[in-house]
C-alpha cells in the first residue's frame, strides 16, 4: 500500500467504523424517522453519524477543511464556490435499506480536491468491512479492523455483471439491460454497488435520474484507485463535483472498463 496514503486511510477507516457504530447503537435505542423537504427519510441514525464524523473530520490533518454533509443545513454557493478541497459525507448512505432492517447501507467519506474526489473510504457497518482509495493510490478492503488491507481490481466479463438499485430500478434501466445479451443482474442497496465493481465482482451500475454529489464521490474515488471509472454518459468523462448551485449528479454509469460494448447500448436506450 502506498506509504503516503496509509496513514489517513487506517485514521479514516476508523473514524468511518466508529460513525458505524453510531448507526447500530441509535438502531438498538429505538428509531425516529423524519422526511426531508425532498421527501426522503432521515433518522436519529444518520445524525448521529454525522455528529461522529464531522467532529473526527474537524480533527484530522488540515481541519481547516470545510465538511459538506447530506445531514447538514447546505452551504451557499456563493460560500462553497471558492472550496478547492473540502470533505463529501453521506453519514448514512442508503437509509431506505437502513429503517427496513437490511444491511446493505453504508457510511461515505471522500475527500474533493479540485472537483475531484482524490480519496474515498466506505464502511459496512453491519459487517465491519471498508474499502478505500484513490485514482493515485489504489483501491483497497479490509474485512476487519485491524486486518491486512488487500488490493482491489476491476475485472470485466461478458456477458455483463450488472448491479442495479432495490429502490430505482426504473423503466429506463430495464430498457438498457434489455439491450445486454445474458446480463446477470443483481440487486443491492446503496454504494456497495460500486465495491463490488471495484472488487471485480460486478462490470456495471447504471443509474438513469438524479443523485446528489455525497451519493457518488467515495465510490468514484475507490472506483478509480481500481482501474474503472464513474462516468456522465453524456461525455464519457468522471463526474466533476462543486461546479454549480445545485448539487445533484446527471445519469451516471460506475463501470469497470468505460470503453466496454456496454456503451452502444447505452445510445440505444430510449
Amino acid at each position: 500500500m502506498s506509504a503516503s496514503l496509509y496513514p489517513s486511510l487506517d485514521t479514516l477507516a476508523s473514524l468511518c467504523r466508529r460513525a458505524g457504530e453510531a448507526i447500530l447503537s441509535a438502531a438498538a435505542d429505538g428509531l425516529e424517522t423524519r422526511f426531508k423537504t425532498d421527501a426522503s427519510p432521515v433518522t436519529d441514525a444518520d445524525l448521529a453519524a454525522h455528529r461522529v464524523l464531522v467532529a473526527g473530520l474537524t480533527t484530522l490533518g488540515d481541519a481547516r477543511l470545510p465538511v459538506l454533509s447530506e445531514e447538514a443545513a447546505a452551504t451557499p454557493w456563493e460560500t462553497r464556490r471558492g472550496w478547492s478541497r473540502y470533505w463529501l459525507i453521506d453519514p448514512l448512505d442508503g437509509t431506505k435499506e437502513f429503517i427496513r432492517g437490511s444491511d446493505e447501507y453504508s457510511v461515505n467519506v471522500a475527500l474533493i480536491r479540485d472537483q475531484r474526489p482524490v480519496l474515498g473510504v466506505i464502511a459496512k457497518p453491519g459487517s465491519g468491512e471498508v474499502w478505500a482509495g484513490g485514482g493515485e493510490s489504489g483501491a483497497w478492503y479490509q474485512p476487519v479492523a485491524g486486518a491486512a488491507w488487500i488490493r482491489l481490481g476491476v475485472e470485466s466479463c461478458t456477458p455483463p455483471r450488472v448491479m442495479v438499485s432495490r429502490h430505482h430500478c426504473d423503466a429506463h434501466t430495464r430498457a438498457f439491460i434489455a439491450r445486454l445479451p445474458g446480463a446477470r443482474v443483481e440487486a443491492l442497496g446503496s454504494s456497495l454497488k460500486c465495491c463490488r465493481i471495484a472488487a471485480g465482482e460486478a462490470d456495471l451500475y447504471p443509474r438513469f435520474g438524479p443523485t446528489s454529489e455525497w451519493d457518488t464521490a467515495a465510490a468514484q474515488a475507490i472506483l478509480e484507485g481500481a482501474g474503472g471509472a464513474l462516468v456522465d454518459p453524456r461525455d464519457w468523462q468522471p463526474l466533476r463535483y462543486n461546479t454549480k448551485a445545485s448539487l445533484l449528479n446527471s445519469d451516471f454509469v460506475a463501470c469497470a472498463d468505460p470503453q466496454g460494448a456496454w456503451r452502444a447500448a447505452w445510445h440505444e436506450t430510449p
